[in-house]
């Protein structure tokens, strides 16, 4: 039990390690929670709290919890893939205390305030972790008339920004043309909102997928061969033109191509405002691997090369690209083995590695450093998205959100234990550096090494993009 002081539950994490955000420096301190805030962060020469509970994370290295800004959990909709109990279970287990749900995997599609009403209150009694919301402006909302004013509804609600393809494989959910992709960048400039942007060639990747089909080919070679570069760098120029013309603020989603991130460089270059993320499968595998695991790699957009995977590396330590996502996309194992790479479904668990994943092969093998760990898995999706200083850092006044590692524990990948419903991963087997050994919302331990998930569903709040009280 948490002590209770003057009617507030009272926690000291004592002997914290911290990154003090420069490089790999870190800090000694004691970190002393409030109720669901950290009231105050001391130095470890001076005395905490003895009257409050206490965590002793000596030996262990602390980290504002993991913000994971793309994820698909479903909710109402397409459940036996993925829910939104079990899909905050997963980030949790990972480290992630806070998730930014897409609109598109909903049913109905949060294009919309009574869809997105719908929505809540489908989700707001099983999140185990915080969670922030999507909205959408799809094909099918654009042809129906109305979309200004549901942008207008849902904006004021308190989305993080308006999710948007130029090439989309969802009836429920379609691709915008580029000339309705302008009116609604247009649009959201007017009302001071990000577009979150799914950007490849669609006319080059259904002409080189009409071309694989007719032949026969179903296989995953095939699939890469449709959706290689130049069809991501495509999009993404396309895109940064769009942005230029309108003056737009863009969010471009889940790079996977060096290309797609030269573009983006050049835009940032030019003082558009534009970030962008990567996930942890474009940074580790490309095509041989496609070929390997098949549909077990398959995504949107697809793996590219081994030079696509170090440049990625490069643009994500340097800061062309902002920060870490998952495109958390997973199905039940059947929906993998179809017999084609053309009807397996794509999409993979992600959020459960994200976090460890970054930490092993980024921080733990030098490719950034710990202060830009803290950066690309927290600080800046907070700040790029509202939540901050709600969200994404170990600060007086910001949520007790965090996560305790062990910094040196090696361990293996097995998706059969994931708390996802999705167990199949392209991870399968891989060793990390690192292991989430305790995950904190609000000042709540939700998840604990040896345990497991130790919250209730229900736990987790709706955070609303810029409202920070």
């Amino acid at each position: 039990m948490r002590a209770i002081l003057e009617g507030k539950m009272m926690l000291t994490i004592a002997n914290a390690t911290i990154s003090n955000g420069t490089e790999n420096r870190t800090e000694k301190c004691h970190i002393v929670i409030e109720g669901e805030k950290i009231k105050e962060v001391l130095p470890a020469s001076s005395k905490y709290p003895l009257e409050a509970d206490i965590i002793d994370a000596a030996g262990l290295l602390v980290l504002p919890g993991a913000i994971d800004p793309h994820v698909h959990f479903n909710t109402p909709g397409f459940t036996e893939r993925e829910d939104f109990e079990t899909g905050t279970k997963s980030a949790a287990a990972g480290g992630v205390t806070t998730v930014i749900d897409m609109p598109d995997t909903s049913v109905p599609s949060v294009t919309d305030k009574k869809n997105l009403d719908t929505k809540l209150s489908a989700i707001e009694k099983m999140a185990v972790v915080d969670f922030a919301l999507w909205g959408g402006v799809s094909g099918n909302a654009y042809r129906a008339g109305t979309w200004q004013r549901a942008m207008q509804d849902i904006r004021r609600a308190g989305v993080v920004g308006f999710k948007c393809y130029l090439i989309s494989g969802m009836a429920e959910f379609r691709h915008l043309m580029p000339l309705d992709l302008i009116e609604v960048m247009r649009y959201a400039r007017e009302l001071g909102v990000l577009v979150g942007l799914h950007a490849e060639d669609r006319e080059l990747v259904v002409s080189r997928q009409a071309q694989m089909q007719t032949s026969g080919r179903r296989d995953p070679m095939a699939y890469y061969e449709a959706r290689k570069d130049p069809a991501e760098e495509n999009g993404v120029r396309q895109a940064m033109a769009i942005m230029r013309e309108t003056g737009s603020s863009v969010h471009v989603v889940h790079v996977g191509s060096a290309g797609a991130a030269a573009a983006i460089a050049e835009a940032k270059r030019d003082r558009s405002d534009v970030t962008a993320e990567t996930c942890a499968h474009y940074l580790q595998f490309n095509f041989e691997d496609l070929i390997r695991l098949g549909s077990a790699l398959k995504t949107a957009p697809v793996v590219k090369t081994a030079k696509d995977n170090e440049a990625l590396w490069d643009y994500l330590k340097r800061g062309t690209l902002d920060f870490f996502a998952s495109d958390h996309a997973p199905c039940p194992k059947k929906d993998k083995e179809t017999g084609s790479i053309w009807t397996d479904y794509g999409g993979i668990p992600g959020t459960e590695t994200l976090l460890p994943y970054a930490f092993s092969e980024g921080y733990s093998k030098g490719r950034i450093s710990l202060a830009r760990l803290v950066e690309v898995t927290s600080k800046s999706a907070a700040k790029r998205f509202g939540l901050y200083p709600r969200k994404g850092d170990i600060a007086a006044g910001s949520d007790a959100d965090i996560v305790l590692m062990d910094e040196k524990r090696k361990w293996k990948v097995e998706g059969e234990k994931f708390e996802s419903k999705g167990k199949v991963t392209p991870f399968e087997g891989m060793e990390f550096t690192g292991k989430v050994v305790r995950t904190m919302v609000r000042g709540q331990t939700v998840y604990e090494d040896g345990r497991g998930v130790v919250a209730k569903a229900g736990v987790g709040r709706w955070i609303r993009a810029g409202a920070l009280f």
